[in-house]
């Protein structure tokens, strides 16, 4: 293409040499006649004089001619030159940026094509590492890292050329290009890495004279950042910018993208787990429940056959025990239908599914029970009474089985847009601090169970608690995402 436009110069610069040539041979005629007519016809000089006008005219136009052809063509071969140059100037630049654009399809494709996170952040850094090559940074040289956050630090997930302990060090993220990058939310350049305050505990980065950081953001949310380093002295212009900041983003994206799968995935995961551990207790519960007692009428139906011909006063004794001890059975059963599928929740309100859970305790345990303001369940929408039932109901059960209580009060009320539920009793109370430390010690997974089922409608749950002081565990519940208005206007 190059040669083409060339060539087409070349020849409209001897197209225009030429039509320059014509013109100044007319210039001599014409010139030539003139003089003639001037000096021979009209003031009748001799030949002599007339001729040697017309000879010193035609070399004075000749030499015009020769200056302002070789001018022409010089100018010619100078605009040539140029052009050339200035198309292979802006070849470069478009077959760069295509090669960009294609890196940035590859890479979108890829990242389309998969949830991995560490795939991700491999093609980001692959993407960016090539783009300092192209512009003369040897691999040998090249050094880089995708670092995220951590907790309150930055620690490096993907990296490029890291040695020994680099690959397990963060950094706060407080000084230095990293610093810079995230605050102004741009990539951020700096010449001498080596002494960065933060690059600089890096082995990796001790060759380096450029480094270019670039955040990794959505919005004004900040995941991270992208260091690229070289041992050759780099300087970056506009597209190369666009093309860190086109990778960024799309790395954010996927990033976000494959932290929802792995959190969905870890949920899944956790669901599952939930439900195994809900059969097994299940299980547990019918074993050393309505197993054991329908064995214990099994066994002692037979005793009473055995005594009906030899002792029919203590068979019928032996009866009501029996008949007893189907009651208790029964209820017990009932008890469990209930927590599996509370069906006075769904026909009646979770005012009414709570004072049924209360009068089991009541009838079980002879604990003094009360519910104030019920009237405010009916606030929820009916999911969210779900929930908040399942949460006060293993808060009742916890106070129960551990409390040691005489009573026990359910309260619930309204704080502006806030629903909020308390169950509070009297009993010994226990250090919140080594329950948090480890759930299991509560057994039935109690306090995690009741947190998780909190955030599932935005809820926050708090457990008061200190020892000889009782408990109270506190639900609040936002109206404006969980309203029963909420839920009737969607």
């Amino acid at each position: 293409m190059a040669k083409g436009i060339a060539n087409v110069t070349e020849k409209e610069g001897k197209r225009l040499n030429t039509l320059l040539a014509v013109v100044f041979v007319f210039a001599a005629l014409f010139q030539a006649g003139a003089i003639y007519l001037i000096m021979a016809i009209l003031l009748h000089m001799s030949l002599s004089y007339w001729l040697a006008a017309i000879i010193v005219a035609t070399l004075v136009l000749l030499l015009v001619a020769g200056i302002s052809l070789s001018l022409v063509s010089n100018s010619s071969k100078r605009t040539s030159h140029e052009m050339q140059r200035l198309f292979k100037e802006e070849m470069g630049r478009l077959q760069a940026a295509a090669k960009r654009a294609y890196r940035l399809q590859q890479m979108a494709s890829t990242l389309r094509a998969t949830l991995s996170f560490e795939r991700v952040v491999e093609e980001a850094l692959d993407v960016c590492s090539l783009e300092l090559i192209e512009m003369g940074t040897s691999r040998q040289s090249l050094v880089g890292a995708i670092f995220l956050f951590r907790g309150a630090e930055l620690h490096p997930v993907a990296t490029r050329g890291f040695v020994g302990t680099d690959e397990k060090r963060g950094i706060p993220g407080q000084a230095g290009i990293v610093a810079e990058a995230m605050s102004h939310a741009e990539p951020t350049v700096s010449q001498d890495p080596r002494n960065d305050p933060e690059l600089k505990t890096y082995m990796a980065f001790q060759g380096c004279v450029t480094a270019v950081c670039i955040p990794l953001r959505a919005g004004f949310q900040i995941f991270g950042v992208m260091v690229i380093g070289s041992g050759k002295p780099l300087e970056f212009n506009r597209d190369h910018y666009d093309l860190f900041n086109a990778v960024a983003d799309q790395a954010v994206i996927a990033l976000q993208n494959a932290q929802l799968y792995q959190q969905l995935t870890a949920e899944k995961q956790r669901l599952i787990e939930a439900d195994e551990e809900a059969r097994r207790e299940l299980a547990r519960d019918l074993h050393d429940g309505p197993t054991q007692s329908i064995a214990a009428i099994a066994m002692r139906i037979n005793f009473v056959r055995s005594l009906v011909a030899k002792d029919p006063r203590q068979s019928l004794q032996e009866l009501e025990k029996i008949e007893e001890l189907a009651k208790r059975t029964a209820k017990e059963i009932r008890g469990m239908l209930f927590t599996l599928r509370p069906l006075v929740l769904e026909t009646q309100g979770l005012a009414a599914a709570i004072e049924a859970v209360m009068n089991r305790i009541k009838e079980s345990d002879g604990l003094n029970i009360r519910l104030i303001g019920g009237e405010h369940g009916d606030l929820l929408s009916e999911p969210a009474q779900s929930v908040v039932f399942s949460i006060v109901e293993e808060a009742l059960g916890n106070a129960r089985k551990y409390s040691q209580a005489n009573s026990i009060e359910v309260r619930m009320w309204q704080e502006e847009d806030l629903f909020v539920v308390r169950v509070q009793d009297d009993g010994v109370g226990f250090d919140t601090e080594d329950v948090n430390r480890d759930y299991s010690s509560r057994g039935s997974l109690g306090m995690v169970n009741m947190r998780e089922r909190a955030e599932r409608i935005d809820g926050s749950l708090r457990v008061d608690s200190a020892p000889g002081k009782g408990t109270a565990v506190t639900l609040v519940v936002p109206l404006r995402k969980h309203g029963r208005r909420t839920q009737n206007q969607r």
